[in-house]
């Protein structure tokens, strides 16, 4: 068994790294996040929320963000201002995992309904919604090394959540 065989072996028996990103459309799910998060006393943050989809799915998924000043083709973070941003999580570079998102799902002036977590970058019917919440793909910078892990973030409620995860794959 080599090195990536055991990490894997690891991860499965952890309960991490489901190969379903559509368990995030599950609101239950989302709720099961954000409990993790508040119960700490933090707020439901972006970066946040993409920390636990690592933690949970392992090396399928990388970590992006942007700044809504260099990253003008996102309309629905246009109203932020400065280096206001966003961050998400992308897994096996196809699948955007948001479930900060579907918490936010309603822009009332575009009148555009997404109310989902999951977003699929080889999906054509996908690409107008994509467009429109995370903007231009090159503007998006990987931040995964730069992110601190949730279980270093949340350590009275990460394991909650993996149980949580654990349960539903």
């Amino acid at each position: 068994m080599n090195l990536q065989e055991q990490i894997e072996r690891i991860q499965s028996m952890m309960g991490m790294g489901s190969k379903n990103p559509y368990i995030y459309d599950n609101p239950k799910f989302v709720e099961e996040i954000e409990n993790a998060i508040e119960k700490d006393g933090t707020s439901f943050i972006c970066s946040f929320v993409a920390s636990a989809v690592k933690m949970l799915e392992g090396d399928d998924v990388k970590i992006y963000g942007f700044s809504v000043d260099k990253n003008p083709d996102s309309e629905y973070f246009s109203d932020e201002e400065g280096d206001e941003g966003h961050h998400f999580a992308v897994m096996n570079d196809r699948y955007i995992i948001d479930p900060w998102i579907y918490n936010n799902y309603q822009d009332y002036e575009s009148k555009i309904n997404f109310n989902r977590s999951v977003f699929d970058l080889q999906n054509k019917d996908d690409k107008k919604i994509i467009k429109y919440l995370y903007g231009n793909k090159n503007n998006w910078v990987d931040i995964t090394n730069s992110m601190k892990e949730f279980k270093d973030l949340f350590p009275r409620t990460y394991n909650e959540l993996i149980n949580y995860h654990r349960n539903i794959i």
